[in-house]
């Protein structure tokens, strides 16, 4: 009898423990006061603009046809039927706000809505080590954000050779490259701690190609032409700068384990190599005559070797971004945070500068 009271209390607890219990949830949509979203970079030398749009819970976004990943990022041309960046901008964008830019806390610039490219842009040119700060306002909610432009970095394309293979094409997603490859010797300098970089290097050309369509104009039948842009972001290179192990898989041609932005403390003083897939056009480019189609800049074949040095924000966002594009959408896989550094909404404002190269395949 003297252990009946302790199993009683034990029972009692047990009970307690198991009586369920009703409780509120905030949804995803009382998380933060607003659903706006700041996004933009402010480039050393190049004006203002920024984009200020809505966010919506994942049922609720809008309809949008997406073209596949090699459509919008490898190819383009000037026809109508081209691909449309801007197609969820024009559903999700705000346009009725009031957002000015703030710089090194002494001057303001008023940004007027832009209802082509559905953004916010000033007179304002963002300088080195300019401090900006991005304010909106629309229907009564605000949110802001802050940045400073880096110091311009600095890359030497110490040599270069064209060589005839491509060891990269049968990479998955790799597409609008050829069988001839530039590999270029590159080394940065003046990096250090405290800094982020993004290395682009992207092989381009332009072709005009004549068609078997003619059109009347001016009394006459003319040939049609089509001007094509071709380019290829895509490079590899083993030099463990460019060497992320969260990346386990690769995404639209880019190998798995390789990022394109890096620490400075990885960077500094740092000589590596790098291989660019020619950009492809089609054989029939070469069935054309330019001879009246003069007025069309062509872009020669070459690589752009850019080195952007890039903020704290702005790096933690990218590195970010390329986790989740690799992400699945199992219901029980991890999440993947995106970085934000705006206050009272979403979103990313960032800043960079840079130092750009070119050099030309030649004949």
């Amino acid at each position: 009898m003297k252990h009946t009271y302790p199993i009683l209390l034990l029972l009692s607890a047990l009970l307690c423990g198991a009586c369920e219990r009703t409780l509120d949830f905030e949804g995803p949509e009382n998380e933060k006061a607003t659903d706006l979203v700041i996004n933009g970079t402010a480039v050393a030398g190049t004006p203002l603009t920024v984009y200020l749009s809505r966010a919506y819970q994942i049922d609720k976004v809008p309809s949008i046809q997406y073209y596949d990943y090699e459509h919008a990022v490898l190819f383009k041309d000037d026809l109508t039927t081209d691909y449309l960046t801007d197609d969820y901008l024009a559903k999700t964008a705000v346009r009725d706000a009031e957002v000015t830019a703030e710089v090194n806390g002494q001057e303001s610039y008023p940004m007027a809505y832009d209802g082509v490219g559905f953004c916010y842009t000033c007179s304002y040119v963002p300088q080195e080590g300019d401090r900006i700060r991005v304010k909106a306002v629309s229907s009564g909610k605000e949110l802001s954000a802050e940045t400073v432009v880096p110091a311009k970095p600095d890359i030497e394309i110490i040599g270069h050779e064209v060589l005839a293979e491509n060891p990269y094409q049968d990479m998955e997603g790799l597409v609008n490259q050829s069988d001839t490859i530039m590999r270029l010797k590159c080394h940065i300098s003046g990096a250090g701690e405290n800094s982020y970089y993004r290395l682009r290097v992207r092989s381009e050309r332009s072709q005009t190609l004549m068609t078997s369509s003619q059109y009347w104009k001016d009394g006459g039948w003319h040939r049609l032409y089509y001007h094509y842009y071709v380019l290829q972001d895509v490079y590899f290179s083993d030099d463990e700068l460019f060497t992320d192990n969260r990346l386990v898989q690769g995404f639209g041609g880019w190998p798995a384990y390789f990022s394109n932005v890096f620490e400075g403390t990885q960077a500094a003083g740092h000589t590596f190599t790098i291989d660019s897939p020619k950009a492809y056009v089609s054989p029939d480019a070469l069935d054309f005559s330019k001879t009246s189609r003069d007025e069309i800049p062509e872009i020669a074949p070459r690589v752009m070797v850019e080195l952007q040095a890039i903020t704290p924000e702005l790096y933690r966002y990218l590195k970010a971004m390329q986790l989740y594009r690799i992400s699945g959408d199992e219901k029980d896989a991890e999440p993947t945070l995106i970085y934000s550094n705006v206050d009272g909404g979403w979103g990313i404002l960032g800043a960079l500068s840079y130092d750009r190269h070119f050099v030309e395949y030649g004949e």
